[in-house]
This record gives structure tokens, sequence and C-alpha cells, in this order.
């Protein structure tokens, strides 16, 4: 296995182009220079594991506080902080949050940046996490395809938002936004599909059969996306990184009636844009 070191941080590449896993890492530890690095591997490879980092859910919140302005959840836990959300899954779940391909709430006005998630409970075999990436997704598509794209825009509905799923608001309360369909990352200046199954709901100035028909074709090249797609298998204090401006993930439910349980903290990320030079 190949072994990368960018600065400070060595990583072994999880494919040729897609993902990380740091070896000797420990969050905790980590200097702001290191951080930046883990921000900046993060908008490059999209994704970055972490093995066998205990913390308590003060100490996650603490050093997510690291990576910008957080995303905050109703409290239903006194012990919990509400920077992070609880990812729980039992013999009682009927279903469970993020079993579509999506990016973390992109309804949002400023969608997510990065997301970290730590689990503490994962299941003997199974709910592994899935990730597909964006980049790849529209550099694969030929460039009369990645030229139309680039004109185009389209709505992002809540209808997979944390506040809505939980009862907390109503779809009323919850504003849409309009986001363009390819965006730069403004650490690497590159571009990404970013349309999403989980929100995306219309492409804006074309017909309804048009917006329909495109966005089939999008998510089913995403689905279909198995040579920039990567799968993470979870491990007691596994902590995950990963890119919302550029990562779609989907979690698989194949553990039931098993338990799954940890901590998500996601920092807010900038207004969607595409560079025009």
């Amino acid at each position: 296995m190949s072994v990368v070191e960018a600065a400070g941080l060595t990583y072994h590449p999880i494919s040729p182009k897609f993902g990380a896993e740091l070896t000797d890492a420990v969050l905790l530890d980590l200097h702001d220079d290191e951080v930046e690095s883990l921000q900046q591997l993060a908008a490059g490879r999209g994704v970055v594991v972490v093995r066998d980092q205990s913390m308590t859910v003060h100490q996650q919140a603490e050093f997510a506080h690291r990576l910008g302005p957080l995303t905050t959840y109703p409290v239903r836990d006194k012990d919990v902080p509400s920077e992070l959300l609880v990812i729980h899954a039992d013999e009682n779940s009927k279903n469970v949050a993020g079993s579509k391909w999506h990016t973390d709430i992109s309804s949002e006005e400023r969608p997510p940046s990065l997301s970290m998630l730590r689990m503490e409970v994962v299941p003997s075999s199974g709910g592994d996490t899935l990730f597909c990436d964006m980049y790849q997704a529209f550099e694969s598509l030929s460039p009369e395809m990645q030229r139309f794209l680039k004109r185009l825009s389209a709505r992002h509905d809540p209808k997979g938002h944390h506040l809505y799923l939980s009862g907390a608001k109503t779809l009323r309360e919850l504003p849409s936004q309009i986001h363009p369909v390819i965006r730069t990352h403004p650490r690497t200046g590159r571009n990404a599909l970013y349309v999403n199954s989980g929100f995306t709901a219309r492409i804006q100035d074309v017909t309804r059969g048009e917006s329909d028909a495109l966005l089939a074709m999008l998510f089913d090249h995403i689905i279909q996306g198995l040579n920039f797609q990567i799968r993470v298998r979870w491990e007691p204090n596994t902590v995950v990184f990963w890119d919302n401006r550029v990562v779609q993930h989907h979690a698989a439910w194949d553990y039931y009636p098993q338990v799954r349980h940890g901590y998500r903290a996601t920092s807010i990320g900038e207004i969607p844009y595409l560079a025009t030079h």
C-alpha cells in the first residue's frame, strides 16, 4: 500500500484519485497548520478517514470548531453539544437518514463544507458509508455536456433537511435555494457536479419534463459511477471527514437490527458559485 506525505500529514490513498486514510494521526493533538492541511487534503481528495480516535462529544465539538463555524441542532440530550447531530439506528428504527445519495443540506444558502462523523458503536458487519467523487463525476462527462451544465442552475428543496425530518420545522418554514449545477471549490479551483437526489428538485429555466430527464440522467451517472466511488468500513472511534462541496455519500442500512451510533459535526460553507475564468 502506497504512503503519501502532504504538508505534515501521512496518508494511504483509498483509490487512485479519491479518498485518503491518515496514518499515525491523533486529531486532538494536531497543530493549527496540520488542521489546515487536513482541510486542504479533504478539499483535494474528498474524504479523509482517521482510525482509533478516542474522544468525548465535547472534545469532538471543540475540534470541529477549528474547521469553521458550525451548524447547530435542536438539543435532545443535554449531555450532547448542540453542534453535534446524533446518528443512531437500532432494532426500533424504521429507516435511517442518508439512505440515498446526497450531500448534506444543500438547500441552505450556505451549504456545509466539511462534515466530521465519529462512530462509537458499529454493527459486527455492514453499516458502511459509500462516497462518490463529484470532481470525477463532472470530469467524466463529455466536454459538450460539461459546457451545457455550466449554464444551468437548480432548485434545492429542504425535503431531506434534518430540521424537517426531526419535526422541528415544517417544509414551509425552511427555504429552498438556487445553486449552480456545477460549482467551483474555492480551495482547489476545480469544478464539481452539484445536484443530488436528496435535495435537488428542479433544473431552472427548462420545462419540467426536461428537468426530470436531465436530473434522472445525472443521478444515474452518480449511482453508476463505480470508478469514482469508495466504501468506508466503520470501526469504533473511526472519524471520517468529507467535503460536501465535492462529495456525495450514501449510508448502507444492511445491519438491522444491530446498533450503529455516532455523532456528526458540520461546518458552514460559502455560497456556491461557478468560477467564470
